[in-house]
């Protein structure tokens, strides 16, 4: 049997894009974009994920840099497979200098967060239109563990558990804690509804659970 074109390599069916503030303890606040095409899409140069995504590097006041990863995995044969990871590691950003303004880093965060949809919305627009259900609950619950545990696998996702949940259109919020002061906040649907994209930030037990769409 003759082996797979090597012209396979110039098309992809799964695209995974992080952004995420990363610290000592792990991943603090990450921003997911998860597609799986009906029909496989072109291999992007890695130029149109860096313009992308140099907008909301642009936002993070920090001095000390981000960690840019780009990767493909192409899997040929019987079953050809074809995947590119891009992650952004970014460092939290400082306080603001003007402390006489307390909103001043909530702003900040709110064009973060505007600089990251924006930046996954035009990613999407780049491959052919997938037909995407919306989630039911039992569906939305599974996702949040899957996206959480890909996104930060160190996490031990068997002593979380769901404490708060909200559907509100095309969006989920769901919340997952444990025994420990910490858990998890997973927004589902975070670009436009697109039940591809996910917020995830670490949270505080006892913090007040975000609404869905602020």
């Amino acid at each position: 049997m003759a082996p797979p074109p090597l012209s396979d390599l110039a098309l992809v069916d799964d695209v995974h894009v992080r952004v995420g503030f990363d610290t000592s303890d792990g991943p603090d606040e990450i921003f997911l974009l998860d597609l799986h095409l009906d029909q496989p899409g072109p291999v992007l140069d890695d130029e149109v994920y860096l313009a992308a995504l140099s907008p909301v590097v642009a936002v993070v006041d920090s001095l000390d840099g981000c960690v840019v990863r780009i990767g493909r995995e192409h899997r040929l044969g019987g079953r050809p497979r074809s995947a590119v990871d891009v992650s952004v590691s970014l460092p939290r950003p400082r306080e603001r200098a003007d402390e006489t303004d307390p909103h001043g880093r909530s702003e900040q965060h709110a064009a973060f967060e505007d600089a990251v949809a924006a930046a996954l919305r035009s990613l999407i627009a780049e491959f052919p239109p997938t037909e995407v259900a919306d989630l039911g609950r039992d569906e939305a619950m599974t996702t949040a563990r899957r996206r959480l545990a890909e996104a930060a696998p160190s996490t031990a996702l068997t002593a979380l558990s769901v404490t708060a949940e909200e559907h509100v259109g095309d969006q989920w919020l769901v919340r997952l804690t444990g025994p420990g002061t910490t858990g998890f906040e997973v927004r589902l649907g975070f670009v436009d509804g697109h039940p591809g994209t996910t917020h995830l930030r670490r949270i505080r037990v006892g913090e007040v659970v975000d609404s869905v769409g602020t």
